[in-house]
């Protein structure tokens, strides 16, 4: 998908991604700060309600011992009231009408009761104050002690509150007021004040005539606080990590993108002008062996001649390492593997070189090993480049005077790290006799325009994409090339080129091929290409056809029957894939074997990996590579 990318709307995205993440972990921890002082307030509402019966307990009990006797006794209420109150420090004490004290559960707290004020209301209930005690009072049914409170000492109810730690409790009420030790304590600080909760519990006993306020604060401590602000930094921190990363991430793959882009038009406009390179070379080519092939050329012309052929398949080898440089820097070099006759495909190369004038002074010798199956399944086209070119390097290059060629065939593990699978190699070693190679020459390995000062051939004029076009090529079909070079005693070269064989065909024999009995039917729209293609093939005498357009194609293809078809992919009315499948409709002679010659590579032609029974081969037309697969096998 195509977009546009905007830096400044990003982040915005990124901060509203990170405001609406640090809001919904604050909205959480204020929900669970409410949650725990809800719980608290629970607790306290507990508590309360626990002391509430426990007090109405104990005037209940009290009320009922003071009926079930006529006259209670003042040594009975103290021992009854002391096993009523246990361990508790409360106090419980009688009023006679006179308001004085009548009876005390422990005698040593009557001094403190000298400071009791009482109050009776206009109901006639009795109401009092008590420093440091709360008093509950109940009217009982005894003339002599009718008035009884209940007192507990506030330090008690004190020591209970502070149970609760980080919460503020205040209780107050008309008998006094006291608070916990946790509002001495509290923070008053901006993040603090937003986990702060209060609730105010209004408590009463309506029947003792009692009321009082309880009230609950809660507030995070400052460990909670630094907890809080750490979680909140480490979000905005972990956040920004993540869409600082992400923009870098889209940033490359938009940067890749561009230069994948880019890598593609480069290689669509190299291969556009090799388009346009490959029709004049394949025409200089194909008239310079026509006249080299004419009984009247003397030797002097000849020899202009093949320095004609010589440039010219030298400007072909630099073209055509040009595009696969293009295509080996965008990835786009793969393998069009197809049967071949191996010795016929390896002893075209020879004839490449027979025809062709080896510099002076200098000797190629190719040794074919007998291990070679009769038939294998390659990219011939590419592995003629890869041979052919590493052979020029030598004899163009190399200052030893013998160049040897050894070809042959291995099995072994491939050579990508994460494959294990073992697979056949056509294995090439080239080999020289010269002083050998600078380290810096070397590196033409890896980098294609490496320059030598110091080397004795730096005059030779070179682009330096041989060997690197031929390293990259191998190590992108899963090839592999090795360079072994010592001072003084020249230079080897190990090709190792993907292949594959059947091992029953390993000693099959195809019967050979009397080219005469062959009809060709040859269909282009380039009068050149037309005439230089049938002339190329006239000389291995085949029995040719021409056709320069669709229409008189199909008339040729139907009155001819050929035996075989080369089309040119580019035609005036239609490509050559819609017009063999026109001749497959006609079908005249089912054994037809059809070529596609094209400017492009086979995986550059759309659809051409659904006609595996059509073989491709590149411009210009080479009769090594034709002859290489002629008669295979579909």
């Amino acid at each position: 998908m195509n977009y546009k990318f905007n830096i400044y709307i990003y982040i915005c995205v990124c901060v509203l991604f990170t405001t609406v993440l640090v809001t919904s972990f604050v909205s959480y921890s204020l929900d669970e700060s409410k949650h725990n002082h809800d719980k608290k307030v629970a607790t306290l509402m507990a508590f309360s309600q626990e002391k509430h019966l426990q007090h109405k307990l104990i005037i209940n009990a009290i009320k009922s011992f003071f009926k079930s006797s006529v006259r209670v006794k003042k040594n009975e209420f103290s021992i009854f009231t002391r096993e009523l109150l246990g361990t508790r420090e409360a106090l419980i004490f009688t009023l006679t009408p006179e308001m004085t004290l009548g009876y005390i559960s422990d005698e040593k707290f009557a001094p403190q009761l000298e400071k009791l004020k009482t109050i009776l209301d206009e109901h006639g209930k009795l109401r009092g104050t008590l420093d440091n005690y709360e008093l509950i009072g109940v009217n009982i049914n005894d003339p002599h002690m009718p008035y009884l409170f209940y007192a507990t000492p506030i330090k008690r109810l004190l020591f209970n509150i502070n149970k609760l730690n980080d919460a503020c409790l205040q209780y107050s009420s008309s008998q006094g007021y006291v608070k916990n030790q946790s509002c001495m304590m509290q923070s008053t600080s901006m993040i603090s004040g937003l986990f702060s909760h209060n609730t105010k519990l209004k408590i009463s006993l309506p029947k003792y005539d009692f009321y009082y306020t309880l009230s609950i604060g809660t507030r995070a401590s400052s460990p909670m606080i630094i907890e809080f602000v750490c979680v909140i930094l480490s979000l905005i921190f972990i956040c920004s990590l993540i869409f600082v990363l992400l923009y870098f991430k889209l940033e490359n793959k938009r940067l890749f993108k561009r230069i994948t882009r880019e890598n593609k038009l480069n290689v669509a406009m190299v291969s556009s002008i090799n388009h346009e390179i490959r029709t004049p070379i394949n025409a200089l080519l194909g008239y310079s062996q026509m006249l080299r092939d004419m009984p009247q050329i003397s030797d002097e012309h000849s020899v202009l001649i093949d320095k004609m052929q010589w440039s010219a398949n030298l400007l072909y080898s630099v073209a055509e390492s040009t595009l696969n440089y293009s295509k080996s820097t965008a990835g786009a070099l793969v393998l069009n593997n197809a049967p071949v006759n191996t010795l016929q495909c390896i002893g075209n190369i020879q004839d490449y070189y027979n025809k062709l004038s080896i510099p002076a002074g200098k000797t190629l010798d190719f040794h074919i090993s007998e291990k070679l199956p009769m038939v294998i399944s390659v990219d011939s086209s590419k592995l003629f480049q890869v041979i052919t070119n590493m052979i020029n390097n030598a004899l163009k290059y190399s200052t030893g005077k013998a160049v040897r060629c050894h070809i042959d065939v291995c099995q072994r593990t491939g050579f990508n790290e994460e494959s294990i699978i073992r697979g056949h190699y056509v294995r090439i070693l080239i080999q020289d006799s010269g002083l050998g190679m600078s380290t810096l020459t070397k590196e033409l390995l890896i980098n294609p325009f490496t320059v030598d000062t110091e080397s004795k051939l730096k005059h030779v004029s070179s682009i330096g994409l041989g060997l690197y076009t031929c390293n990259q090529l191998l190590a992108q079909v899963g090839g592999k090339l090795r360079l072994h070079s010592v001072k003084n005693e020249g230079t080897k070269i190990m090709l190792h080129f993907p292949c594959q064989f059947d091992s029953s065909r390993l000693s099959l024999r195809l019967n050979p091929i009397h080219y005469r009995d062959v009809r060709i039917l040859i269909i282009d729209d380039n009068r050149f290409n037309l005439e230089v293609c049938n002339a190329m093939l006239a000389e291995k005498q085949f029995n040719t056809v021409c056709a320069n357009n669709s229409e008189m194609a199909l008339t040729q293809f139907v009155n001819a029957e050929p035996d075989v078809v080369i089309v040119d992919y580019q035609l005036d009315e239609m490509n050559g894939l819609e017009l063999i499948a026109k001749m497959k409709c006609i079908q005249v002679n089912a054994q037809t074997q059809y070529f596609i010659l094209s400017a492009n590579d086979k995986n550059e032609i759309v659809d051409s990996e659904f006609h595996s029974d059509i073989y491709f081969m590149q411009k210009p037309f080479n009769t090594a590579i034709f002859l290489s697969c002629l008669g295979r096998d579909n």
